[in-house]
């Protein structure tokens, strides 16, 4: 039977469905995943508000603390260039406001969120308000304490980051997307969602190449490696030597699975 006092439930939202999982441990945390439940694609906001439900009152207890993962898909990001001779904090707020009005192509029912500074380019993500909305009412209907709701990148790279040398991007796999995460000087600057087919999973090079193509899009230097985490296809792993050190182009490195820190996540529905 579960504590009452003190559980922490990891909640992850996605496109399929709801995942449900329990977390134990501070500095190395293990979770058990407790009840995942899927959702079609054209499922209204009131059929998954139903999902949860179920999935909270089956497992979760009064006085525990929530936090939220949402898929990137339910989550656009956006880099965000600070306006010239921006001073106020109201200035960066404006620059992000119509930035993400180009990616949610509205200009209300979205939350925003960002960390602005002025000295560069940073990130700014948003979430629809009825999904967050919902996330807070069930939360109390439930009696847990929702503790944060965010983008999975954003989880992932909290993470891992201190595990990248400099020089290095984070990639984060789900099935047929790979999320790269372009930091110079361990600063998120720009978020890419890079799409792939079946065959490109059995590839050990694709990672690679497709790193070197983005970074020559974007007018930025190429990666020293590319650390993966998550649903990395076997075909990739097993090309990704043990260490990932300066090389002629990027070469890719193994991290582990999303679920191994954030709450099992990439568990198949």
């Amino acid at each position: 039977m579960l504590n009452p006092i003190g559980d922490r439930f990891s909640l992850s939202l996605g496109p399929q469905g709801a995942q449900l999982a329990l977390r134990s441990g501070l500095w190395r945390p293990r979770y058990r995943l407790l009840g995942s439940l899927a959702w079609s694609a054209q499922a209204s906001d009131a059929q998954r508000g139903d999902v949860l439900d179920e999935l909270l009152m089956r497992h979760a207890t009064a006085g525990g603390a929530l936090t939220v993962l949402v898929d990137d898909l339910w989550v656009p990001s956006t880099s965000v260039q600070p306006p010239v001779n921006a001073s106020t904090l109201a200035d960066l707020k404006a620059a992000v406001a119509m930035r993400l009005r180009t990616v949610t192509d509205a200009a209300t029912g979205w939350e925003t969120a960002s960390e602005p500074r002025v000295a560069g380019r940073f990130v700014a993500s948003a979430l629809r308000s009825v999904l967050l909305d919902q996330l807070r009412e069930q939360s109390q209907r439930y009696g847990l304490h929702l503790v944060s709701v965010q983008p999975l990148f954003a989880a992932v790279w909290n993470h891992w980051h201190a595990a990248l040398a400099p020089g290095q991007w984070l990639g984060i796999c789900r099935t047929g997307a790979l999320t790269l995460c372009i930091a110079p000087n361990h600063h998120v600057e720009q978020i890419r969602r890079l799409e792939f087919v079946p065959a490109n999973a059995q590839e050990p090079h694709w990672p690679g190449d497709a790193v070197q193509r983005e970074a020559l899009r974007l007018g930025v230097p190429a990666p020293s490696a590319v650390a993966l985490c998550g649903a990395v296809p076997l075909a990739w792993r097993q090309a990704a030597p043990v260490t990932a050190g300066p090389q002629s182009g990027p070469e890719t490195a193994y991290l582990g699975a999303v679920g191994d820190a954030l709450g099992l996540w990439g568990v198949q529905l």
